[in-house]
């Protein structure tokens, strides 16, 4: 049972990668984030109601979540307007747990453990390196938004987490969560791009839009039901490998430079990833 729950979670992080691949080789970004919230929402809908509603002292946590998840969308699809898939990701998701913890450092005085301090280390050399260009010349058009993606990444983790808590049933906490941060969201791009007739315009191509919604709410579930049977912290680690997952497709589909420095860089904040989560 244990290999097979592995993997899934691997099966999770190839799955997170690869929306973010077809959000990052997206024509119109802003589209596909509308139709992508489509699937949120209505899981969201069912969810809220079939589910106990979550205690009163979780809604502002629930409210929070939804803006920072919001915030999270907006500054991932524009540090993907000129920033290469296998960097923006890596830096994006290697720098959150390295922030969840100093935050866990400072804020609760949580003791620094070896492997976490080397943790740390090893994701600022590796996002340090992915930051910088051929040179030492800072990629200044896409990697600060990629960093704040990442701050909006930890914060709402930190919020979820503590949320889900105080909600009494974490299921309704999140349910509430997606139907609050994707409603306003699709609103958003409903009227950004001119109502159904151009929403619509090409069923195909909408169809493909909600079924990356699918894949991205499906990665979430996976991982969800894997901290069910094994311990938290390892399947944390293991999704962590989606940051080769994305350097990889980035190669494989994208025709991005598979340099030595880029490996290097990906798996140090990969393994430093890791070593923070465990």
């Amino acid at each position: 049972m244990a290999t097979f729950v592995v993997l899934l979670v691997l099966l999770s992080a190839l799955l997170h990668a690869s929306w973010n691949a077809f959000l990052h080789l997206s024509g119109d970004r802003l589209w596909l984030l509308g139709m992508m919230s489509i699937p949120y929402a209505v899981v969201g809908a069912i969810g809220v109601i079939v589910l106990p509603a979550p205690a009163p002292a979780s809604w502002p946590y629930i409210a929070a979540s939804a803006v920072l998840e919001f915030a999270y969308c907006v500054t991932l699809i524009r540090a993907y307007r000129s920033g290469d898939f296998g960097q923006i990701y890596p830096i994006a998701r290697g720098l959150s747990p390295m922030l969840v913890f100093v935050g866990a450092l400072v804020f609760a005085h949580e003791a620094l453990k070896p492997l976490a301090a080397a943790g740390v280390a090893f994701v600022s050399v590796g996002i340090m390196s992915l930051a910088f260009r051929r040179g030492m010349r800072f990629s200044g058009e896409s990697v600060p938004y990629a960093l704040l993606t990442g701050l909006f990444i930890a914060t709402y983790s930190v919020v979820d987490g503590i949320g889900a808590r105080l909600a009494g049933n974490g299921l309704s906490y999140i349910m509430w969560v997606y139907l609050l941060w994707n409603i306003p969201q699709f609103l958003m791009v409903w009227r950004l791009r001119g109502g159904a007739a151009q929403l619509f315009m090409s069923k195909s191509a909408a169809f493909k839009g909600m079924m990356a919604g699918v894949v991205a709410l499906t990665a979430y579930c996976l991982v969800i039901e894997a901290f069910r049977y094994l311990p938290i912290a390892m399947v944390s680690a293991l999704r962590e490998l989606s940051s080769i997952f994305a350097v990889l497709i980035g190669w494989l589909f994208m025709k991005e430079k598979l340099t030595a420095r880029r490996v290097i860089a990906c798996a140090l904040v990969t393994c430093g990833a890791v070593l923070i989560r465990l």
